[in-house]
Formats: C-alpha cells, sequence, structure tokens
C-alpha cells in the first residue's frame, strides 16, 4: 500500500506540474509585429501621424514598424507584407487595381490589413482610418457658395496624402452647386515652394472672388508672401499645423479646416492593436476635422 501511494503521490505532482507549466504561454503569443507602409516621402504631416500612432502602440511586445515607398518599390512592399510574419498591417497608397491584389493577398495569408488615410473602398481590406476629405471639401464650397454672389472660387492643392486634393476638389465642387453663379477652379500644385508664383497669379485676376489653400506648406508659403499686407477676402485655408489657428484668430483667413494627423494616428494605434490581438472587427473611422469660419 505504501508503495502505490508514493507512486500515486508522484503522478499527482508530476501532473500538477505539466499544469503549472501550462500556465504560461509562449513568448511568440506576446510578440506583436506592426507594419505601416505608406506610398509617399516623409513629411510632418506623417510625422504627426506617426507620433500619434507610436503612443498609442508603446504596449509590451509590439514592434512598429514604419516604411515609406515609391511607385517603383510597389512589387517589393506587396511580397513583404503578405509573406511577412504580421500580426497586422495598414497601407497608404493609390486605389488602383495594384492596392487592391495586394490587399487580398496580405489579407488572404491571414493577416488583417487596414487602409490609412486613401481607402481602397472596392477591396477586401479589414477597414479604414482617415479624414473624409469629400465632406471637408462638399462643406468649403457650400460656404463660399452663401458668401459669394457670383465669379470665380480657386482652389489650390497640394497635399501629402495620395487622392486627398482629388477628393476634397469632387466634394468642394459638389458643395458650390448651391450657388450656380460661382464656378470652381483648381490649380494643382505638386510642389508647393511655386505656390506663391500660382497665388500672384490667381489674385490678380479680377474674375477671382475667393481663394482656398489646401495643403498646410501650400498655406505656408502664401502666408509668407502676404506678411503684414492685408490678405484677399474670402480666403480660406486646409492645414494640419497649429500655426494656423492663430492665423484664424488673427484675422489672416476666413474660413479654417484644421486636420488632426496625430489623431489619426491615435485611431489607427487602436485598430491595429485589437486586429493583431485577433479581436479586430470590419470599421472605418473618420477622424474630425476642425472647422472655424466667420
Amino acid at each position: 500500500m505504501k508503495a502505490t501511494t508514493r507512486y500515486g503521490l508522484l503522478l499527482f505532482f508530476v501532473a500538477l506540474s505539466g499544469c503549472n507549466q501550462a500556465r504560461y504561454p509562449h513568448p511568440e503569443q506576446f510578440h506583436y509585429p506592426i507594419g505601416v507602409y505608406i506610398q509617399s516621402t516623409p513629411s510632418d504631416f506623417w510625422k504627426a501621424l506617426e507620433s500619434g500612432l507610436r503612443q498609442r502602440l508603446q504596449l509590451p511586445g509590439v514592434e512598429l514598424r514604419v516604411r515609406y515607398f515609391t511607385a517603383d518599390e510597389r512589387e517589393q512592399i506587396a511580397k513583404e507584407m503578405s509573406e511577412g510574419k504580421w500580426r497586422a498591417v495598414a497601407l497608404c497608397t493609390l486605389p488602383d487595381e495594384w492596392a487592391n491584389q495586394t490587399i487580398q493577398q496580405t489579407m488572404g495569408n491571414g493577416i488583417p490589413l487596414l487602409c490609412l488615410a486613401t481607402d481602397a473602398p472596392d477591396s477586401v481590406r479589414a477597414g479604414f482610418v482617415g479624414t473624409y476629405y469629400y465632406d471637408a471639401g462638399r462643406k468649403a464650397g457650400a460656404w463660399y457658395a452663401r458668401r459669394i454672389p457670383r465669379g470665380v472660387v480657386v482652389v489650390m492643392a497640394g497635399h501629402p496624402v495620395p487622392r486627398a486634393a482629388s477628393e476634397f476638389w469632387d466634394g468642394f465642387r459638389h458643395g458650390l452647386l448651391f450657388n450656380r453663379q460661382v464656378r470652381a477652379r483648381l490649380v494643382s500644385l505638386s510642389d508647393s515652394r511655386r505656390a506663391g508664383d500660382a497665388f500672384r497669379r490667381v489674385r490678380s485676376d479680377p474674375a477671382v472672388q475667393g481663394i482656398f489653400l489646401m495643403g498646410a506648406e501650400i498655406a505656408a508659403q502664401v502666408m509668407q508672401l502676404l506678411e503684414d499686407k492685408p490678405p484677399p477676402a474670402h480666403l480660406g485655408i486646409f492645414s494640419w499645423r497649429a500655426e494656423s489657428e492663430q492665423w484664424y484668430l488673427h484675422g489672416r483667413c476666413d474660413l479654417l479646416i484644421r486636420e488632426q494627423p496625430e489623431q489619426i494616428g491615435a485611431r489607427l494605434g487602436n485598430l491595429l492593436r485589437d486586429h493583431s490581438a485577433g479581436r479586430g472587427k470590419p470599421q472605418n473611422v473618420f477622424v474630425p476635422y476642425l472647422w472655424h469660419a466667420r
């Protein structure tokens, strides 16, 4: 009996030891590699977005990698995203066939993918986070339609987010339909250093009754050009920089739409965190912009 009892106790402790070991998950369970891929060049917009993203993902086990890429690197990026050992990824690029295929490959390999800043609504992406540029443009267009009886409103546009300017322009034209006597004209600027010369030409046109500066760098170039000179009537600005608040408060512009890239980064971090832990749900998040108008 004593030998049997000792043998039984030995089996009990062996089983108990196995249970205790099962309580400790494998270290890989707490390893969360997350990738963010942006088809653009680094700028203060992306720096602000990264700041919000990194603050939200300062969690044990999270390894965040942010990579900027060009159109020539797309094939390499597609392979890196779809074949990497990611727990979740985000992608900012033009919503074309390459984007749709890359998203499908990545999602098909079990990696949740979120669209950042520029949506690909025809894809199988797990969600989207960004600014509703069309809505901001539509609201701005409606504002000009109420304040200008007739004439031309010029939108000078340049933004680091792919398609941000075109989506804003679409909304602006639709908002301006509230007044058929006002027409819109687009001046697209790929290089913000040309903003000063473009602004001079636009301002010299007597038909122009309003100017809207879509993009922080374009706005900064024009405001520096104006210095202490009186600004044109019905000047509107779309920016993400804090200095734009002072322009509005000091009467340097009549309309200010301020984007919040830090909040975009924070909301993206929330979704990436949830998807990397296996509890994410399909979700589109439009981060509110700040609106100031006289």
